[in-house]
């Protein structure tokens, strides 16, 4: 029997091998409460440098000190259109749309203001009606030390956002400029400040905001401001908070999160909290789906909302917390439709690590869903596995056909859909008390409508070989990218890495270092999957002469004080002899 999907993804074809380590994996791991360590940037421990516009009195101030700026009108109705797409259930929930920005003025002709130990300047970028806004920096050169921007709101007093320094822009590649996607800021005006230490010329600063997000959904109401976009569902919908108590520590691992495409476009997708094996260790990996984030970019700007639910069953009050930061692409597969990725800012106290398991699960099996559905507080599905399944993209959505061997899970509801937002969201079953994640959300055809219509699934068991680096983080170490019997060699596979980094391609990948015939298509390939993991210092850029380095010398034995020698690492996240080690030991072991 073959089923149309109705929301969707073009799930595209690769056929790399991987480089990951297959080793005998645990069938399963145990949830855990996560416990973050303190983080300096969280949202309200940042201010302004200009006095004049702290948030306490932004309003006031913004009268008596006026803000250069540059105000965009409504979007026309050809604009909003854009929004409507959402309305056939294809792909994450469409909830922004670009708008571009001419042309700023020269960063040294904005207004500077003395403050301590420097001068600051402040811009205000506005498009009319917007529910929310983000903006696109963009560095054509890297920031200088010390210099800051900061980003606020000029209708929520709470949102100051920052410092951000050159460490937090990413660079996709050596020829591309370096980006950062603000993070989302309520209304319809996004404050810019930016931070110039004494001895720095602003025009060493190139700053340009080439486009905005502008968001029309409310994220308080969860409605639409201009868009008739429609979003209901209310009438087969069940409230996390409503849901079984035995689920109730499972939802603390599920998240909401906005991303911003490279057209600025902005979604709505769910994810969820993963453990992995080293329980010694806790390190935020969140699944969701590929067809949400597959790009470095569009994770790295993810916006995080958690614990995300009405207080009581039909309150219809509820309260989230927010972190910012986005996060760092470990692996996606398009075909599978998952992606794993590192969020970088850690979430909050009070979230779960969920479980997981590889085993296949059992005819008929009860399953559950959790999700933010249409971008709601957390909603609650249960009902049964129907079978697994292959799935075909078509023009206009996807086929299923049922396949024991299949890559995906279909499944049908005795209670609750999924809707758009929830892509990407868990599927769990319950073994001895126990919640195990199975897979994220694809698509499907339940609706209030057809409620009893499937829904599918990604099967974790089939994306396990490609994170099983970092979820089975005890696992066999990495194997030679020319001899998967031999453990890495630093003057074998180091040079290799580093060339890679390097531009260097083919035999010149090779040379003098490989004894026997090499497949270079084939070697590049395995290089390529590496990619998301080679930033060793976390600076968003790949080099040779840093993190080709830094792998070699680790692979001599070289981990104290020779490990980061004559580097510079004033850009770096990971800084330390011992967070440089630690990275690379959770690569390699």
């Amino acid at each position: 029997m073959i089923t149309l999907s109705l929301r969707i993804f073009c799930l595209g074809l690769l056929s790399l091998s991987s480089l990951l380590p297959i080793s005998q994996a645990a069938e399963r791991v145990e949830s855990e409460l996560y416990q973050p360590a303190p983080f300096k940037a969280e949202l309200g421990q940042t201010q302004l440098k200009l006095s004049a516009l702290n948030p306490a009195n932004r309003r006031l101030n913004s009268l008596l000190f006026p803000i250069p700026s540059l105000q965009l009108g409504v979007p026309s109705t050809t604009e909003l259109a854009a929004l409507q797409q959402h309305k056939t259930q294809h792909r994450a929930l469409k909830i922004g749309i670009e708008r571009q920005i001419p042309a700023l003025p020269e960063l040294q002709d904005w207004v500077w203001m003395p403050v301590l130990d420097g001068q600051a300047a402040q811009f205000m970028l506005s498009s009319e009606a917007a529910a929310n806004l983000r903006a696109l920096l963009q560095l054509d050169q890297p920031l200088p030390k010390g210099v800051e921007l900061r980003v606020f709101s000029l209708e929520a007093s709470a949102e100051v956002f920052g410092a951000y320094q050159q460490a937090d822009f990413t660079q996709l590649d050596t020829t591309q400029p370096f980006q950062l996607w603000t993070p989302t800021v309520s209304g319809s005006a996004l404050g810019l400040e930016v931070f110039i230490p004494t001895g720095i010329d602003p025009a060493q600063i190139k700053l340009t905001i080439p486009q905005i997000s502008h968001i029309d959904y409310d994220l308080k109401t969860e409605k639409f401001k201009l868009s008739d976009s429609f979003l209901k569902f209310s009438s087969c919908d069940l409230s996390m908070a409503c849901a079984p108590a035995a689920w109730q520590t499972t939802a603390k691992a599920v998240a909401r999160y906005i991303f911003t495409d490279a057209t600025g476009s902005s979604y709505l997708c769910t994810g969820t909290l993963l453990a992995d094996k080293d329980t010694s260790t806790q390190i935020p990996y969140l699944s969701t789906a590929a067809h949400c984030i597959n790009e470095a970019s569009a994770a790295a700007s993810m916006d995080f909302y958690w614990l995300y639910q009405e207080t009581s069953c039909g309150s219809g009050y509820s309260t989230w917390v927010r972190t910012t930061g986005g996060a760092d692409l470990l692996a996606t597969r398009s075909e599978l439709d998952s992606s794993l990725v590192r969020i970088r800012t850690p979430p909050p106290v009070g979230v779960v690590l969920s479980g997981w398991a590889l085993e296949a699960l059992p005819a008929s099996a009860a399953v559950v869903g959790i999700h933010h559905g249409s971008g709601y507080p957390q909603q609650f599905s249960q009902g049964k596995f129907v079978s697994y399944a292959s799935i075909l993209s078509t023009p206009t959505g996807y086929m299923v056909t049922k396949d024991p061997l299949g890559n995906f899970t279909q499944v049908t509801w005795t209670e609750g859909i999924t809707a758009q937002g929830s892509s990407g969201s868990g599927l769990w079953f319950s073994l001895n008390d126990q919640a195990y994640f199975k897979g994220s959300l694809v698509g499907g055809s339940s609706s209030c409508a057809e409620p009893n219509a499937p829904d599918e699934y990604t099967r974790l068991e089939r994306f396990h070989p490609y994170v099983a680096t970092w979820l089975e983080s005890k696992g066999e170490p990495l194997a030679s990218l020319l001899n998967t019997n031999q453990p890495l060699n630093a003057l074998v596979d180091g040079i290799i890495i580093a060339r890679y980094l390097a531009g260097q391609r083919g035999d010149q990948l090779t040379r003098q270092v490989a004894t026997t015939p090499v497949n270079w298509a084939e070697l590049e390939a395995k290089l390529d999957l590496l990619k998301p993991i080679l930033d060793i210092d976390g600076d968003h850029r790949l080099e040779a002469d840093k993190d080709g380095l830094l792998i070699i010398r680790y692979l001599l034995g070289l981990k104290d004080a020779a490990l980061i020698a004559q580097l510079d690492f004033t850009d770096s996240q990971r800084k330390t002899i011992t967070e440089i080690n630690q990275y690379i030991e959770t690569l390699l072991f």
